[in-house]
């Protein structure tokens, strides 16, 4: 587009030169040159900052690791790559052995303690009979009471290992947290389950939708807010170009992040200006339906703002241009 401009802008001089028979001077080429310069430079600053545009933007989509609450060697995988699952659905097994035994024990410990319960309320009320009589002394009646108390806290602490049982047994099959599908799935039977954070055994792909970020320089800041126009070109549709509207801007950028630690910030060390994060939302998604739009698709973003609107015009004619590029240039 920019070398369209020109062209035109040379167009427009010859036929000035020629319709009104202006002399050709080191002059005359001077003037029409430096006006030329300016026009162009003009159009090309004021774009840039009243309709800005995005070319590091992509499509991005929620994605979970899905790690395990127990550990132990994985007997069953439920799921294939890329198949549509509902929130609870089974991914895997990790095999139940040892939970199931740790369950039984826990149970059996609390029929035990239960039991002792029983006969020491049993024998309590025995033995205040005969301090009634004089057959027993409170001493008896005092052993018998704290015997009761910790068979009492011992039932108690069991019913709790009882729930902890029972939920590591149940965390042996792993669910889906959301709808969504997993995808690139390569765990095996045989392989052990992990559960260190963030090092899932399989990637969750979440259903709630894909979502449009750009990084838009610093310069023109001022001129992108919530709300404002926007259309978007995706690499894998050529041609095409979508309207959208700014929803949100990130009010910061990785370069003006700070995290606790002992070392000091050192800013001269990463010397890149950042960019500014902007998320745009199709405002008809629909006419995307059975296009190819893969999370991690590049695009091109165009924020057309209030101000200035007669350079929106060439930015839309840029933007369509270069997105039928991708017809012919990949990458």
């Amino acid at each position: 587009m920019e070398t369209i401009i020109i062209l035109s802008y040379v167009a427009l001089c010859i036929i000035v030169f020629r319709v009104f028979k202006v002399p050709i001077t080191k002059w005359t080429v001077t003037t029409a040159f430096i006006i030329g310069m300016f026009i162009v430079g003009w159009i090309f600053l004021y774009m840039a900052m009243y309709q800005p545009v995005s070319r590091v933007a992509r499509v991005y989509a929620i994605t979970t690791p899905i790690t395990s609450q127990v550990t132990g060697i994985v007997t069953k995988v439920y799921v294939k790559g890329n198949e549509p699952l509902k929130k609870g659905d089974p991914l895997y097994k990790i095999d139940d052995t040892p939970y199931i035994a740790k369950l039984k024990q826990t149970r059996a410990e609390i029929k035990t303690y239960t039991a002792d319960i029983n006969y020491l309320k049993k024998e309590m009320k025995r033995y205040e009979e005969l301090r009634k009589k004089n057959y027993a002394s409170q001493e008896q009646i005092d052993s018998i009471y704290k015997q009761l108390r910790n068979a009492e806290e011992s039932l108690r602490h069991a019913q709790a290992e009882e729930k902890v049982a029972q939920f590591n047994l149940d965390s042996t099959v792993v669910r889906a947290p959301t709808d969504g599908y997993a995808t690139q799935v390569v765990l095996k039977p045989g392989m052990k389950s992990r559960i260190t954070p963030f090092q899932g055994n399989v990637a969750f792909v979440s259903s709630q939708g894909k979502q449009i970020w750009a990084a838009f320089p610093q310069a023109p800041a001022r001129y992108i807010k919530p709300g404002y126009k926007a259309e978007v070109t995706f690499a894998t549709i050529p041609g095409h170009a979508f309207f959208a509207k700014v929803v949100q801007v990130n009010d910061i950028f990785a370069q003006g992040a700070l995290s606790p630690t002992a070392t000091l910030s050192r800013p001269e060390v990463d010397k890149s200006p950042g960019r500014i994060l902007v998320k745009v939302k199709l405002t008809d998604p629909e006419l995307l339906k059975n296009m190819p739009l893969p999370a991690g698709t590049t695009a091109h973003v165009a924020v057309y703002s209030p101000e200035w609107e007669i350079f929106a015009i060439i930015r839309k004619v840029i933007l369509r241009m270069q997105s039928w590029e991708n017809w012919l240039f990949h990458g």
